[in-house]
C-alpha cells in the first residue's frame, strides 16, 4: 500500500498521514499476533474495539489534514460502533468487518471531498 501510494502522498504533501497509517496498522499487527501468541485474554477480548479505534484515529487525521468530511464522518462511525459493540453480543466480530470493510468500500465508490488539499492533476 505504501509503495502504490507514495507518488500521490509526496505530490500532495500528505507523507505524515501515510506515515501515521502505516504506524498505527503495524502497532495494531503488532498488538494483535502478541496477544494471540501470549494468551492475552483482556486483549483478546477486546480486539473489536483496538481495531475499530485505530481505524477511527488513522481516519481522523487523514480527513484533519485533508479537511475532508467524509473521513471525518468515517472516523466518527468507527467511534459510534466501538459503542455499539456490547449491544451486538457474539457478532462483534462481525460488525467489526462490516463496519471497517463498508468504510473502505464507501471511500473507494463515492466520491470525497478533499477542500482544495488534493490538486494534482493526472494528465
Amino acid at each position: 500500500m505504501v509503495v502504490l501510494t507514495r507518488r500521490f502522498t509526496i505530490t500532495e504533501r500528505l507523507s505524515w498521514v501515510l506515515a501515521s497509517w502505516a504506524i498505527l496498522i503495524l502497532a495494531g499487527i503488532l498488538i494483535t499476533d502478541l496477544s494471540i501468541f501470549w494468551g492475552w485474554g483482556p486483549v483478546l477480548l477486546n480486539i473489536c474495539p483496538l481495531w475499530l479505534g485505530l481505524s477511527a484515529v488513522s481516519y481522523l487525521v487523514t480527513g484533519l489534514r485533508m479537511r475532508s468530511r467524509m473521513f471525518i464522518l468515517i472516523s466518527l462511525l468507527h467511534l459510534l460502533a466501538i459503542v455499539l459493540l456490547p449491544y451486538v453480543g457474539i457478532w462483534q466480530s462481525l460488525t467489526t468487518g462490516i463496519v471497517i470493510s463498508g468504510s473502505a468500500f464507501l471511500i473507494a465508490e463515492l466520491q470525497w471531498d478533499s477542500n482544495g488539499v488534493c490538486v494534482y492533476q493526472m494528465q
